[in-house]
C-alpha cells in the first residue's frame, strides 16, 4: 500500500463537522472572496448596467487577474488524491465532505462553483445544491449540463465516503423535470451493488421542499471503475 499518508482534517474555520481532505490555511478568506465573485457573476448575468461600469469591471478583473498570476506559480492538484482513499479515515456520518476548497463545481473557494453542501448520509451522500442565474438556460431552469456536472461530482464524493478510488466509466441521466434556479434541490446518491472492481451507483434529484416520496426531477445511474490500492502502488 505504500507509506501512511496524513489523515484528513475533520475541523476547520467553517465548523467541526467538516471533513476536509486537503486543508488550506486561507480556506475562509478564499471562500469569502470566491463567494463575492459568484455573486458578481450571477448579478452580471441577471442585470444590465451602463458602459462605464462595464469598463470598470473589465479593468478591475484584468488587473486583479494579473496580480494573482504574478503572486505565485500555479498550484497543482495533489498527486496522492486517490492513494489517500485507502489510508484516510472515512468521513463520519452526517459530516460535510470536501476534498479541497476550490474543487470544481462544489468547492466554496472556487468562484465558478455552485452553492453546495455535501454530506455523508448513511452509506450514501446527500448534497443540497442551489444554482444561481449564471446556470440558467430555459427561463427559470438550470442548464442540463450544469445539473449533470453536479451529478458526477456528488457521485465522486460517494466514492470518498465509501473509501474507494474510482473513475466515472458510464453515466446515464433521465431529465424528468426542470431543476429550478435560486431554489435548493437535494441530490441523493448511493451504491446499489459492486461487482469486483465495478461500483454501480444511482442518484436522484428532488426539490428541496418536496416530500421524501416525491417523484424525482432527475434520476441517474452510473458505473465507476475502482482503482485498487495495489494498482496505485504499482
Amino acid at each position: 500500500m505504500g507509506p501512511t499518508l496524513p489523515h484528513s482534517d475533520t475541523s476547520s474555520d467553517s465548523g467541526d463537522d467538516l471533513h476536509l481532505i486537503y486543508p488550506d490555511p486561507q480556506f475562509a478568506e478564499r471562500s469569502a472572496a470566491a463567494g463575492a465573485l459568484r455573486r458578481l457573476a450571477h448579478a452580471f448575468v441577471r442585470h444590465r448596467t451602463d458602459p462605464e461600469t462595464l469598463a470598470e469591471i473589465t479593468a478591475w478583473a484584468d488587473v486583479t487577474a494579473e496580480r494573482l498570476e504574478a503572486a505565485s506559480e500555479p498550484v497543482p492538484r495533489p498527486q496522492d488524491y486517490f492513494a489517500r482513499r485507502y489510508v484516510d479515515l472515512r468521513p463520519s456520518d452526517g459530516s460535510e465532505v470536501m476534498a479541497f476548497g476550490d474543487r470544481a463545481f462544489s468547492g466554496p473557494a472556487n468562484p465558478t462553483a455552485m452553492e453546495v453542501d455535501m454530506r455523508r448520509h448513511g452509506e450514501g451522500v446527500r448534497a443540497t445544491v442551489s444554482f444561481g442565474a449564471a446556470f440558467e438556460s430555459a427561463p427559470g431552469r438550470v442548464h442540463g449540463g450544469a445539473v449533470c456536472a453536479v451529478v458526477d461530482d456528488v457521485l465522486g464524493y460517494l466514492m470518498i465516503c465509501l473509501g474507494i478510488a474510482a473513475y466515472t466509466a458510464r453515466l446515464e441521466i433521465d431529465y424528468r423535470g426542470g431543476v429550478p434556479i435560486d431554489e435548493p434541490v437535494i441530490y441523493d446518491a448511493r451504491e446499489i451493488r459492486r461487482d469486483g472492481r465495478k461500483s454501480h451507483v444511482e442518484l436522484a434529484v428532488r426539490a428541496g421542499n418536496a416530500p421524501p416520496d416525491a417523484l424525482p426531477l432527475i434520476e441517474a445511474a452510473g458505473l465507476f471503475v475502482i482503482v485498487t490500492a495495489d494498482q496505485l502502488g504499482s
